[in-house]
Order: structure tokens, then C-alpha cells, then sequence
């Protein structure tokens, strides 16, 4: 028997908000149906909480209502997950910049790191608009327009597309969610979006949830697969299918090896992740224990093809 669990969190802490318990056992096939109103109090009255997204277990959404259609079943229990925040209000000013929070959809919690990628093609930030106030999360969008770009990956994740946060969501129609496609777990079941730039007008602020989803392939030839589709997508330039002159494989592998550090340049992300999971690996149950080995080993694959191609290239220099 599958079950259906509906939980509520507080943004963007996570903190679980006790609004009651909605836990339903699963026969397929089965809708349900769920609302999430648009204010909700805390326990003793004293603060209110306002909603801002559905994390309905596959997708992120700002609609309000969402229906699940359950027809395959088999998947053990299936989290959703209401978002409620403390709105702007006395005390406490609106958003005056673009704030960009990368979010795990299957971890359901924000992720360490920036999602951000001002070198990307498409991405146009002003300079000296980022990082601002010293947060590399943050964009000041008081100097020009903004295109912000996500990172493809970030910490063994893909990326799986934008949402915007807007106090209330949206009431007008529905989401509409399933089970059926690939199952969860499984590569693909949360579906990947590219990374295509969000536009910001000039002097508009915004919260943005770059959420990522389906585990990063380690090893193989997927990463180098990936590049290559990424690069006659983002960048035109085509790809021969059969052998490439020598010219276009050198640039290749300069862009590559260029990735390849930007990705593991120590005194970012990855070092800090793996202090993360150092302190806290006593704390995680056992789902999270295995996300966060295979973010490792994703990190530690990254790193060994990132020596070889330097390896390889000091041979060549002699």
C-alpha cells in the first residue's frame, strides 16, 4: 500500500509548521486534491505565514491548488510539501534586489552553494551588480537590467527550471501532477528544463528559486555528452558527428578544462559541502546519507577527469 503524505514548511528555514496531520493511503487509481489558502497562523496566533510554493514532490509550483493523478503506484510514500513564508510587512521591508535560492526538489530544502553562473552565455548582469551586499546569492538590479543564468549542475543535481515567488501564488487554475513516467528515483523523473536566462527589468526585485532535481551521471560518456549538447545549444556552434578538425577539439578542450575548474576552484562550493556532510552525516536518515555519498562521488569523478585532462596537457608541454 503506497502513501500520500501533505506537509507544511516555513521558508525558507524548512521548519515544519504543525497544521495538522494529512497522511492517506494510496490505492491506484486515485486523485487527490488539495488547497493551500493563502494565510495560515502559527500554533499560538502570534505570527502569520503566507503562502508561496508547492514542492508537490516531482515539480515546483507558485498555484495555489494542485491535483494529483496517481495511476502507476509501487513508489512507497509520495511527500508534498506547502511553502509558507513571513511576508514583508512593519518591520519588515520587502525584497530590494534579486535574490536567487537554488532548491532541491527531492531533497525538498534549499541547497549550500549559489545557483547563479554570471559567466554563462546569456547571462548579462551589470558590473559590480554581483555578488551584492557580499552575497553571491544576491544581484542588485539598481544598475541595469538582469538576465541571470542557472548553473546546468549544482551539487551532484541538475538543473530543472525557474520559479518565481510571488506572496499568495497563484489562485486562478491548477497544477496538475502524476506518477506516471519514469519512477521516482529513477534518471528523469524530475523533469530537466535547461538553463535559459530569467529576464529582470531594472530596478525590479525579485525572488527566484532555481530548483534542481535529477542526480548528475558520474563517469561514462554522459558529462561529455552533456557539454557538447549544451554547447551547440547556448553557444551555436555545431558539433560534427564524425571526426572534428583539430581546431575545434583544442577549443573544446580549453572550454572544458575551463568548466572543469570553475566547478571544483577550491574555496567554493564543493569544499564547503563536504565539511557539510562531515557535521551533520550523523543527523541524516538513511535517504539522505545516500544523496549526499553519490553528491560526493559525483565531486570526486568531476575532480580525477579534471587532473587527467591537466595531466594530459603537461605531458603535451613537455
Amino acid at each position: 500500500m503506497d502513501e500520500f503524505d501533505v506537509t507544511t514548511k516555513l521558508w525558507p528555514t524548512g521548519e515544519l509548521l504543525d497544521l495538522g496531520t494529512d497522511s492517506n493511503n494510496v490505492t491506484v487509481p486515485s486523485t487527490f486534491n488539495r488547497h493551500a489558502s493563502n494565510f495560515e497562523s502559527s500554533m499560538d496566533g502570534k505570527t502569520q505565514y503566507q503562502f508561496l510554493f508547492w514542492d508537490t514532490g516531482r515539480h515546483i509550483t507558485n498555484k495555489r491548488h494542485v491535483r494529483w493523478n496517481f495511476s502507476v503506484g509501487g513508489w512507497g510514500v509520495w511527500t508534498a510539501t506547502r511553502w509558507y513564508g513571513i511576508p514583508p510587512g512593519p518591520g519588515r521591508p520587502g525584497p530590494t534586489d534579486i535574490r536567487v535560492d537554488p532548491f532541491s526538489i527531492g531533497g525538498n530544502t534549499v541547497m549550500t552553494g549559489t545557483a547563479i553562473d554570471p559567466t554563462a552565455v546569456g547571462s548579462h548582469i551589470p558590473a559590480g551588480a554581483y555578488p551584492f551586499n557580499g552575497s553571491d546569492r544576491d544581484i542588485n538590479p539598481a544598475l541595469g537590467p538582469v538576465d541571470v543564468v542557472a548553473k546546468h549542475t549544482l551539487n551532484g543535481l541538475e538543473f530543472a527550471g525557474w520559479q518565481r515567488l510571488v506572496w499568495g501564488g497563484d489562485d486562478t487554475t491548477e497544477f496538475l501532477e502524476t506518477d506516471a513516467g519514469p519512477a521516482p528515483g529513477s534518471s528523469g523523473f524530475f523533469e530537466s528544463a535547461g538553463s535559459s536566462p530569467f529576464h529582470v527589468n531594472q530596478n525590479q526585485s525579485a525572488i527566484l528559486l532555481a530548483a534542481y532535481g535529477n542526480s548528475v551521471s558520474s563517469g561514462g560518456l554522459k558529462p561529455i555528452i552533456d557539454f557538447i549538447r549544451e554547447m551547440e545549444k547556448t553557444v551555436g556552434m555545431p558539433i560534427s558527428r564524425v571526426d572534428p578538425p583539430p581546431d575545434d577539439i583544442r577549443r573544446l578542450q580549453q572550454i572544458l578544462v575551463q568548466r572543469l575548474l570553475a566547478e571544483t576552484r577550491p574555496g567554493q562550493t564543493v569544499a564547503t559541502d563536504f565539511q557539510r556532510f562531515i557535521d551533520t552525516a550523523k543527523t541524516m536518515n538513511k535517504d539522505e546519507l545516500t544523496r549526499a555519498r553519490q553528491s560526493v562521488q559525483t565531486s570526486l569523478d568531476l575532480g580525477k577527469t579534471a587532473i587527467g585532462v591537466l595531466d594530459a596537457q603537461i605531458k603535451v608541454r613537455g
